[in-house]
């Protein structure tokens, strides 16, 4: 057991903070990030598995993928 309760084994990539000037600012780049993200993805090895996390906070990031180019 390390630091706060992690086993060694969750260790991984370091976290990236980011910060944005308001939740609109910040779901656009989540929304840019990830389109991003999945492109590479089915660039590489021709899909892309998700998962998507349910609620209201990454509702402003999902219309934005939702909404064509």
């Amino acid at each position: 057991m390390s630091l706060y309760g992690y086993s060694s084994w969750m260790s991984g990539p370091p976290v990236e903070v980011i910060v944005a000037s308001d939740p609109d600012a910040l779901a656009r780049q989540a929304a840019e990030r990830f389109a991003a993200t999945c492109r590479t993805a089915i660039e590489t090895r021709g899909r892309a598995r998700i998962a998507l996390a349910g609620g209201s906070t990454p509702e402003k990031t999902y219309k934005l993928l939702s909404a064509p180019d």
